[in-house]
């Protein structure tokens, strides 16, 4: 009898008969029963606990087991728990993509992706292609594939992006002896002996493993400069930094895991992911790079660095010396721009956003196009300040370097970083440096400076929310953000944000509510009018469809002025014309364009946050706005208003509707081919109108005249990397 049950149960889920449950068909199933429970996200996490064969599929064994565990976490090879799973990948010619792969609390085509801390790659699965890849970022491109829909570690046939003999160009050619496998199993004390002598956490320096003492059943750490222990807190099932053995919480924590070493780990700060790698301290460091040419108006001293860095500890070394294979350009784009200790978040968003326009940076500001022995470069800034022409300016490449405090794996610079081996934006940010007067002098600025100096534009004109909440709602609304319900059911009301909490109502079809707060998928709302709960949370769409309509408009303002002009609120002027055409209109000249974003809706307590919104937006980090696009009657009655954006660090995206790999896109698959959804690399997202209208801040635009188009960056079908 239960036999019968459940193969009904899994014949249910199993809609096409081919003896397997695919992702597509536990979503449909389970969406049914209750949607907002089940979102994409959580789908995922369901199939990679419960996939042992790591096919991205359910086999009636798996199902099973799923259907019968008294622990889901225990289902399978343990995937439920971030950093405990693991690939090795050995064999490649190519010895840079060699290492062990840990998986991450993301997902890739539906797919778990995994992270090699010590060579920066992903493992992930491409499902266009139907191809496990790996690359710098989880995206189209590759510098390695395997052709199969199943598990890597059960195929063979790796292909690698590499040189052809006796030719320049590059292909992908096969590799016989590269494997991906699952990491031999040991005993615990085979594993506590395995662990790395030292690890290496760029924000703090080298930790050196204790040889006798251990805590929580793992490895003991020691940072000797900062005084910091590194250490394993087996109740919680993570690695911790922390000047204190009994604190549990410490000052920096892993994502969950059993792992024996903390670089099977995932590290994260503020949406971020943090360097944490293991190394070997008695290998030899940076090969001896003679000395270059020093520039005497920028002498390598306290000078130099402003008198913020006074006290600072600093060794000046040639960025030649800071990578095994250093180049000035490889191929310029966004996520190179890395930000150091220097507080010039503005200078480098600014950086990253130029490099939006290919070849931009080495064609227009660097006079020298290549890496130069003697390490003197020449650079071309535009002076608006003072002279309002384009100023030659000479640096060298002595960077600010923190001193190797014991052994180290590398220097590595107190500043902008280099990116893959690439000196320009380090090189780049010195020459401001020296514009400004010293590095310190870094810290005044602002985006539009930025810009003036990249790009010759002195005016720009910003519209938004920038001066005591100057963008407002309509007076008609009364000042308050109304929707309506549009969902032929009503919508189902919860206490709290959390999907999963107590359901206290629904709200019905037509009643109308003032939006209160908006978190991803959900708004905390306070009915209006209507039938249904008065107050709550509530999801805006559900299941791909939106089921909810804002039915007032925003108010913008607006102002031009000069570069560097301070300006007073009485200059603001509300924008009387539409700002969705303002634009579209700066996307069609090619403008520069881009965004902050607030602090708004995340903190329940009403305080602002100073890391990234739980919707996964960065507050007062500069976004790149790519494409501005409206579509007519595709979706809603209404034309449907897109604006895609990058986020120059390659991470922290948008985790709200039209989100990559969203239901919307499958519920309109006309509007993923238009808009190429998916097919963009990380960092890379699309955003309704209405919710990105919600989330700005300030929205900047500056009238370049640059001749090439930006975000020009997308990864074709099969594309490789040196």
């Amino acid at each position: 009898m239960v036999d019968h049950v459940v193969l009904n149960a899994f014949k249910r889920f199993d809609q096409d008969g081919s003896g397997c449950i695919s992702r597509e068909e536990l979503g449909t199933v389970l969406q049914s029963l209750n949607p907002d429970d089940w979102d994409s996200e959580r789908i995922d996490e369901l199939l990679a606990e419960a996939d042992s064969s790591g096919d991205g599929k359910l086999q009636i064994q798996e199902f099973l087991k799923w259907i019968f565990a008294e622990d889901p976490k225990s289902v399978g090879l343990g995937l439920g728990v971030v950093g405990d799973f693991s690939y090795v990948i050995s064999g490649c010619s190519r010895a840079d993509i060699n290492g062990v792969y840990v998986q991450q609390g993301k997902f890739c085509s539906h797919r778990p992706v995994f992270f090699c801390a010590a060579n920066k790659y992903f493992l992930f699965y491409w499902k266009a292609r139907e191809q496990w890849q790996i690359h710098k970022r989880p995206a189209g491109k590759s510098c390695a594939r395997l052709k199969t829909s199943g598990a890597p570690h059960l195929e063979a046939g790796w292909q690698v992006w590499k040189k052809k003999e006796r030719s320049l160009r590059c292909a992908f050619l096969p590799e016989p002896e590269m494997t991906c496998s699952l990491p031999p199993a040991l005993s615990v004390e085979e594993q506590i002996a395995k662990a790395p002598k030292a690890m290496f956490v760029k924000e703090y320096g080298t930790f050196l493993k204790d040889s006798k003492e251990l805590f929580g059943g793992r490895p003991l750490y020691y940072n000797e400069v900062f005084k910091m222990w590194m250490m394993y807190v087996e109740k919680f099932l993570y690695w911790k930094l922390s000047y204190d053995k009994d604190d549990d919480a410490g000052t920096e924590i892993s994502g969950k895991t059993k792992g024996y070493s903390p670089d099977l780990a995932t590290w994260s700060k503020d949406g971020l992911m943090m360097d944490v790698f293991a190394f070997d301290p008695d290998a030899t460091l940076n090969a001896q790079v003679p000395e270059g040419w020093k520039d005497p108006d920028f002498p390598h001293s306290s000078e130099s660095l402003g008198q913020r860095f006074a006290d600072e500890e600093c060794e000046w070394v040639r960025a030649l010396a800071l990578s095994s294979s250093p180049v000035l350009f490889n191929k310029a784009e966004p996520t190179d721009a890395c930000q150091g200790q220097l507080g010039d978040t503005w200078l480098i968003a600014a950086i990253a956003a130029v490099a939006e326009y290919p070849n931009y940076l080495k064609e227009k500001i660097f006079i020298t196009k290549e890496a130069a022995a003697d390490g003197k470069y020449e650079l071309q800034l535009f002076d608006w300040k003072s002279t309002k022409t384009w100023k030659t300016i000479q640096v060298d490449d002595y960077l600010p370097c923190v001193p190797r405090k014991g052994k180290a794996p590398f220097q590595h610079t107190m500043f902008a970083d280099l990116s893959d081996g690439e000196m320009y934006v380090p090189l780049l940010e010195k020459a401001f440096a020296k514009l400004f007067g010293s590095y310190q002098e870094l810290h005044y600025g602002t985006t539009p400076m930025a810009f003036a100096a990249l790009t010759g534009c002195t005016m720009v004109q910003r519209f938004g929310a920038y001066l005591e909440n100057v963008r407002a709602l309509t007076k008609s609304s009364g000042g308050k953000s109304l929707w309506q319900v549009t969902g032929r059911g009503g919508l189902t009301v919860r206490a709290q944000c959390d999907p999963k909490s107590t359901k206290i109502g629904t709200l019905a079809r037509k009643a109308v509510f003032e939006e209160l707060d908006r978190n991803c998928y959900r708004i905390m709302f306070k009915k209006i009018e209507g039938e249904g709960a008065e107050s709550g949370w509530i999801n805006y769409y559900t299941a791909g469809e939106k089921v909810a309509e804002r039915s007032t408009n925003i108010q913008w303002g607006s102002i031009v002025h000069s570069v560097g002009d301070s300006f007073k609120k009485e200059d603001i002027k509300l924008l009387e014309s539409d700002m969705w055409i303002k634009l579209m209109e700066a996307d069609k000249s090619n403008s520069l364009i881009v965004v902050n974003f607030e602090f708004r809706g995340a903190n329940p307590q009403g305080r602002p946050l100073y890391g990234t919104r739980p919707d996964g937006l960065m507050p007062r980090h500069a976004y790149t706005v790519l494409q501005a696009v409206e579509i007519p009657g595709e979706v809603w009655e209404d034309p449907t208003r897109m604006v895609c954006l990058r986020n120059p660090w390659g991470r922290c995206e948008w985790k709200g509707p039209w989100k990559d790999e969203g239901e919307e896109w499958k519920k309109n698959p006309k509007l993923a081919v238009e808009l190429k959804s998916g097919k963009k690399t990380d960092g890379v997202f699309w955003m309704a109108w209405d919710d990105f209208e919600w989330c700005a801040d300030t929205l900047t635009i500056v009238p370049t005249e640059i001749p090439v188009k930006r975000g020009q960056h997308e990864d074709g079908e099969d594309a490789g990397e040196d």
